[in-house]
């Protein structure tokens, strides 16, 4: 595949398009069982084509929720005084999504965030600016690459290598 490299671990070569969490990353043969498939991508030697697909680019200004979701929903619920399985069914989502919601079990999605905001009359989700530095972890061919999971999840094992 190139010049691609998993965006879990950082190894080549990349085999696979996965879905993580609503999250499409690049991933090496190890990686790819991680998520789901959403397309594979042939080795030359197997006589397939091989699609390159590009390296997703990383978001300049997303949303993202609020750290203190689990707080807000209950206490504006407890605040307009409905139950939980009135709000669950005015929005159209399960009573037990929206209890492990409130006790800060999960995270809302975007979708069902708006649909809280609005049902309850609060603010969950805030304007992200970027977030992700350039990773100072050098490529196999010496060059710097873009971060990783790997880089953001364990960041004593650089901090070692250093």
């Amino acid at each position: 595949m190139g010049d691609l490299f998993c965006d879990i671990c950082g190894r080549g070569p990349v085999r696979a398009q996965i879905q993580i969490e609503g999250a499409r990353l690049l991933a090496c043969g190890a990686c790819m069982g991680s998520g789901k498939v959403l397309q594979r991508f042939h080795d030359d030697e197997g006589g397939a084509p091989v699609t390159d697909a590009p390296r997703p680019a990383p978001e300049l200004g997303g949303e993202e929720i609020v750290e203190d979701w689990a707080s807000l929903v209950r206490q504006a619920r407890d605040r307009i005084k409905l139950p939980l399985s009135v709000v669950a069914e005015r929005i159209s989502e399960k009573e037990s999504y929206l209890d492990a919601i409130e006790n800060g079990r999960l995270a809302p999605s975007l979708a069902v965030a708006r649909k809280l905001e609005k049902e309850l009359d609060i603010k969950l989700i805030e304007k992200s600016g970027p977030s992700v530095a350039p990773s100072a972890a050098a490529s196999p061919q010496g060059r710097y690459s873009a971060p990783t999971l790997a880089d953001m999840l364990s960041p004593d094992k650089r901090k070692k290598g250093k």
